[in-house]
């Protein structure tokens, strides 16, 4: 009964991957391939789709909810879960093996310098130098690859940024959690 619920009115089998806090991404690559991204490592799932008929169906039920669609006119779309995760999907005829889908999931908890720190992803001086950076009002570029940090460091550097000040982004696609 639960897999007919979340078939008709949820995410099909992509629900039980979307209910779990550890995993950072959902790669689908045509019906029968389904990769999750947990503490940075990808690894097949036994995750499967029925056809490549349901995944566009879990698909357009997803962009629809921000008012898009994707089919073979417009076959690249990107959109955002309720929960702020990321979404992207192509189908054919530009993906070749059935639809393409992605999800990078939503984080909840905001992390800090400090944590940063901790995990060893930056020194305790460079942290320094950043809430440096964030109290003293300088123009800062952050580039990097997909999944390397750049929205997490700049969520953190927002901390360091005075209340009083006015604060634009430009994102194609809103992710910053400014506090």
């Amino acid at each position: 009964l639960e897999d007919i619920c979340n078939d008709v009115l949820g995410y099909g089998p992509l629900e039980p991957l979307l209910a779990r806090d550890d995993i950072a991404d959902i790669m689908v690559n045509g019906s029968k391939n389904v990769y999750i991204e947990v503490n940075g490592k990808v690894e097949p799932t036994s995750i499967r789709f029925r056809d490549n008929q349901q995944l566009l169906n879990i698909c357009q039920r997803i962009v629809s909810q921000v008012g898009r669609r994707v089919d073979e006119s417009s076959p690249i779309c990107d959109a955002r879960l309720p929960d702020g995760s990321r979404v992207n999907v192509i189908a054919p005829p530009l993906s070749l093996d059935g639809t393409a889908l992605t999800i990078r999931k939503f984080k909840k908890d905001k992390l800090t310098l400090d944590q940063l720190v901790k995990f060893g992803a930056i020194s305790p001086q460079g942290a320094e130098i950043l809430k440096i950076i964030g109290r003293v009002r300088c123009n800062v570029v952050i580039s990097g690859g997909t999944g390397s940090g750049k929205t997490t460091l700049l969520n953190c550097l927002t901390n360091y940024i005075d209340r009083e000040e006015r604060v634009i982004t430009c994102e194609d696609s809103a992710e910053l959690q400014l506090q």
